[in-house]
C-alpha cells in the first residue's frame, strides 16, 4: 500500500470535519489493526467498531507505534496536540468511500471474482498466470468482505496493470455496493452454492444480487453448470467446459477441475497461453512452518512470489516471532532485479535480516534461535533450501492447519452476542496440536483471553512471548509466585486456597492482583459452593491485595439436548450467586459459564464471556454446527516396508496374527508410544493408503504397526493417512470406544507438528 495522500486531501475525500490541524501529514498506508503497525509514520488508523472489538479504544497504542492521523466517530478521552482526528458517522463505510474514490485513479482492467465457493482458489491459479505477462494486484488471503475488499483496493499502486479481487455477497444489497466500489470491467463467476442463503429470503433474491453486481461489467467467465442460474444478461460471456478438460488437468475432484479450466480459459483470454498439461498446486501448503535447525523456526512459504503473498508471509513471521530474530530468505535473481516495491515492502516490517540466495549454503549457525522466512514461486529450488533447514525428517507427522482453526474461532464468534468476550482453552498442549504455536497463533486472531489447565502451560506461553490475559484454572499454593511473576490469573476454588494467595501477596506487597472465583453449581469437581459466597464477600472487602476479576463455572451436561434440567438448574444457581456478589462488589466482574456446546445449545448463557475449547478443533456432535466446522489436525505417515507373507506366518509379539493365505503387509512407523494405541491392534483399527482401508494386523507395537494391503500395489515410501480427509478424528475416536479429547491428548510430543495456514 503506497497511495501517497495528504491528511488534508483525505479529510476532503471523506467530506469531514477536522478537530486539530496544526500539521499535515504524507499519508501511504491504512492499517485497523494496531497489530500490524511496525513504524506509524505515513500511517492513517481507522478505528472500527467491530462485532467483538472497538477500533477506539486501540487509538492510544496507535499514537505510541508513530500513527498521527486517526479517522473515528468521536474524539478519544485523550487526545496528542500533534495528531489528527478525522470524525465521521461510521468509520468502515468512510473507508469503503476513500477506497472507491481511490480506485477511480486507475484506468486499467479490473478482474472481479464472485461466488460462494472456490474465489480464493481461481484467484490464486489466475493470479499466477496473469503475472506472466502483467503486473499484477490481487487481494491478499481470502480479502473478500467489504473491509477486505477496500483494503485490497488501497494496495493499486501507479506500476499496476490489472486488478484481481474476490468478492464474497453475504448480505441483500452489497451487489451494487460492491460493484460501486470495485467497477469490475470482467467478473469470473466461481461455483454459486446454497453458503450464505439464510441471508437472503430466497435464492432468487441472492441470485438478483449477483446480477446486480455485473452491470456494466464488460465480459464474464463462468463454468458451464446448469445448477448455476446467475442471469448475465448480454454480456460477452466466456464458458469454461471443466468435464472436457478434467483428463487434461489431472484432477478426479469436480470442483477443482471447474476451477483449473476457469483459470484457463482467464488466462487465454488475456493473452497468455497455458501448457495443455500445465500442473495447479494445491493451496493449502501455503506458510507450512516446522520445527528447524539450531533451535529455528522454519516458514516455507514457497508456492508463489508476489508483493501481496510476501506481505502475507511477513505479517504471518512477525505475528509468530514475538521478539525472536526474524531472517528472511529470497532467491538470488530478485536481488539482481533490485526492485524498489520488494525493498520498500521489507523495510515496513522493521529489522529483517535479508538473505538472497541460489545455493545451499553450507554455514547456517547464523539461524540460531531465530524465525526463518523462505520465499519464493514454484520453482524446485526455495523449497528445497526450506527443506533442508528442517530439524530432522519425520515420516510420521501431524499437520496442524491454522487456517481451519481460525475458521472455527470465527464460526463460534459468529453465534455468541454482541460484545460477548471470548477465551479459547489451550490447555493439554492445545489439545495435542502444540501449545506455543497454536497459542500464539490464536492470540494473533485477537481473543480476549487463552485458558490452561496448570501454571506451567501459562509460564511457557508468556516465556514465549504471548502477552494477553491468560486463566489459570487448576493452580496450587506453589504455582502462586509464578502466576504472579508472570502475570497469570488464577482461579480460586477454595477458601482455604485463597488464604495462601493472599499471605504470599502480602509479603510481596502486591494490590489488586487479579482473580477468577470459580463456583461449583453442581459438578462437583474443584468450586467454592453457593454457602461459602458470603465469607468470600467478607475477605474480597476487606483484602486489598485481590481483584475479583471473575466468577465462573462449569456445565456438567450442556451437549445434553434431550433433557435440560439439570443444565437450567446449574445456570440458575450461577445467576444467583453472581446477584449476591453483585450487591457486595462495587465494581463489574467477567462471568462466565459456557463451554463450547453451552455456546451453540444454551446461547443465553453467554453471559460477559464465554470458554471456547474442543469445537475450536474442528469437533462437535452438533450436526449443523459440524458442516460450518474444518478439521484442525491431519495425521500421517509413510509406509517404510513392504512384505509378502505365505500361508502359516506370523505377525509381530506374541505371533497375533497368522496368515490363513498369501498376503502382503506394510510396515508403518507409529504405535502406542506417538497415540496410536494398542486397542487397534488385530484389525480393530485400520489407515488408509492410496484411499483405501487397510486393517491392522497383529498387535500394534511401541514404534510400529503392520496393515493388511493384499491385491493393492503399494510401495515403501506410500502415504498413510492416520487421521484426515478420509477418516476424522471423531472416527478415529470411536475405534478406541473413547471420545476425542482423549485421542488429541494422547498424541505423543515425539510426533513431528507442522502448521499451515490457508
Amino acid at each position: 500500500m503506497n497511495f501517497q495522500l495528504s491528511s488534508l486531501e483525505l479529510a476532503h475525500v471523506l467530506k469531514c470535519e477536522k478537530d486539530t490541524f496544526n500539521k499535515d501529514f504524507i499519508l501511504s498506508e491504512v492499517v485497523c489493526d494496531t497489530r500490524k503497525i511496525i513504524n506509524g509514520k505515513g500511517v492513517v488508523f481507522f478505528a472500527l467498531q467491530g462485532k467483538y472489538r472497538n477500533g477506539a479504544s486501540f487509538i492510544n497504542e496507535a499514537y505510541q507505534k508513530g500513527v498521527r492521523v486517526f479517522v473515528l466517530r468521536q474524539l478519544p478521552n485523550k487526545t496528542y496536540d500533534d495528531a489528527i482526528y478525522l470524525r465521521v458517522v461510521e468509520p468502515l463505510n468512510a473507508l469503503i468511500e476513500f477506497a472507491g474514490w481511490y480506485r477511480e485513479k486507475f484506468q486499467i482492467p479490473v478482474i472481479a471474482i464472485i461466488g460462494t465457493h472456490g474465489k480464493t482458489t481461481i484467484k490464486e491459479w489466475v493470479g499466477l498466470l496473469l503475472k506472466e505477462k502483467y503486473h499484477l494486484v490481487k487481494s491478499p488471503k481470502s480479502y473478500n468482505s467489504k473491509l477486505g475488499v477496500a483494503m485490497s483496493l488501497l494496495g493499486l499502486h501507479k506500476d499496476a496493470e490489472m486488478g484481481l479481487f474476490e468478492v464474497s455477497i453475504t448480505q441483500k444489497g452489497e451487489g451494487a455496493l460492491f460493484r460501486s466500489l470495485i467497477q469490475p470491467t470482467h467478473t469470473i463467476i466461481s461455483h454459486v452454492g446454497i453458503k450464505h442463503n439464510e441471508s437472503f429470503s430466497s435464492t432468487q433474491d441472492k441470485h438478483q444480487e449477483y446480477t446486480a453486481f455485473l452491470k456494466g461489467c464488460d465480459v464474464v467467465f463462468r463454468i458451464d453448470d446448469k445448477n448455476n442460474e446467475v442471469k448475465v444478461g448480454n454480456k460477452n460471456l466466456v464458458h469454461s467446459n471443466a468435464t472436457a478438460e478434467m483428463q487434461d488437468f489431472g484432477f478426479n475432484d469436480k470442483f477443482k477441475s471447474e476451477n483449473s479450466a476457469i483459470s484457463k480459459n482467464v488466462a487465454s483470454f488475456f493473452g497468455i497461453k497455458v501448457p495443455i498439461h500445465y500442473t495447479f498446486s494445491d493451496l493449502a501448503m501455503r506458510l507450512e512452518t516446522f520445527a528447524g535447525i539450531h533451535d529455528s523456526l522454519i516458514i516455507n512459504d514457497t508456492y508463489s512470489l508476489d508483493l501481496e503473498s510476501l506481505e502475507t508471509a511477513l505479517q504471518y513471521q512477525l505475528n509468530v516471532a514475538k521478539n525472536r530474530k526474524r531472517i528472511l530468505f529470497l532467491p538470488k535473481s530478485l536481488e539482481e532485479q533490485s526492485h524498489p516495491s520488494v525493498k520498500a515492502l521489507i523495510k515496513r516490517f522493521g529489522s529483517i535480516d535479508c538473505r538472497y540466495i541460489d545455493t545451499l549454503e553450507s554455514d547456517l549457525t547464523f539461524v540460531q534461535n531465530s524465525v526463518v522466512l523462505v520465499k519464493g514461486n514454484q520453482g524446485a529450488f526455495m523449497n528445497k533450501f526450506a527443506h533442508s533447514l528442517k530439524l530432522k525428517h519425520h515420516r510420521t507427522k501431524i499437520s496442524v492447519n491454522l487456517g481451519a482453526l481460525r475458521n472455527n474461532i470465527h464460526v463460534l464468534k459468529d453465534l455468541i452476542p454482541d460484545g460477548t468476550k471470548s477465551l479459547v482453552m489451550v490447555k493439554a498442549n492445545a489439545y495435542g496440536t502444540g501449545l506455543i504455536e497454536t497459542a500464539s497463533f490464536i492470540e494473533g486472531l485477537g481473543v480476549d483471553y487463552l485458558g490452561v489447565a496448570y501454571t506451567d502451560e501459562g509460564v511457557t506461553l508468556r516465556e514465549n512471548g504471548v502477552k494477553c490475559p491468560i486463566l489459570v484454572m487448576s493452580p496450587g499454593p506453589d504455582d502462586f509466585q509464578d502466576c504472579i511473576s508472570y502475570e497469570l490469573e488464577p482461579s480460586i476454588y477454595s477458601l482455604q486456597l485463597l488464604d495462601e494467595f493472599i499471605k504470599l501477596l502480602i509479603l510481596k506487597n502486591k494490590v489488586g492482583f487479579p482473580i477468577h472465583l470459580k463456583l461449583d453449581t453442581g459438578m462437583h469437581r474443584l468450586g467454592i459452593i453457593p454457602k461459602e459466597i458470603p465469607n468470600f464477600i467478607d475477605i474480597l472487602n476487606t483484602q486489598p491485595e485481590i481483584h475479583l476479576k471473575g466468577v465462573y463455572s462449569h456445565f456438567s451436561e450442556s451437549d445434553n439436548t434431550k433433557d435440560h434440567s439439570f443444565t437450567e438448574q446449574q445456570l440458575d444457581i450461577f445467576e444467583v450467586s453472581c446477584d449476591l456478589i453483585k450487591k457486595y462488589v462495587s465494581y463489574p466482574f467477567i462471568r462466565h459459564i459456557a463451554n463450547s456446546g453451552a455456546i451453540v445449545n444454551y446461547p443465553y448463557a453467554s453471559f460477559d464471556m464465554v470458554r471456547m475449547g474442543l469445537v475450536v478443533y474442528g469437533v462437535t456432535a452438533h450436526s449443523v454446527l459440524a458442516k460450518k466446522l474444518k478439521q484442525v489436525i491431519e495425521w500421517t505417515s509413510e509406509v517404510v516396508q513392504v512384505k509378502k507373507l505365505k500361508l502359516g506366518d506370523t505377525i509381530g509379539y506374541n505371533r497375533a496374527f497368522t496368515a490363513q493365505h498369501e498376503m502382503d503387509i506394510a510396515v508403518i512407523p507409529v504405535g502406542y508410544a506417538d497415540g496410536f494405541r494398542r486397542a487397534l491392534s488385530q484389525g480393530k483399527g485400520y489407515v488408509f493408503i492410496d484411499g483405501k482401508k487397510c486393517k491392522t494386523l497383529g498387535n500394534v507395537c511401541m514404534d510400529m504397526l503392520m496393515v493388511d494391503i493384499t491385491g493393492m500395489n503399494v510401495l515403501a515410501g506410500a502415504s498413510v493417512e492416520i487421521i484426515g480427509k478420509q477418516q476424522s478424528l471423531m472416527n478415529f475416536a470411536s475405534q478406541l470406544e473413547t471420545i476425542p479429547y482423549e485421542v488429541l491428548t494422547s498424541l505423543s510430543l515425539r510426533v513431528h507438528r507442522n502448521y499451515i495456514v490457508t
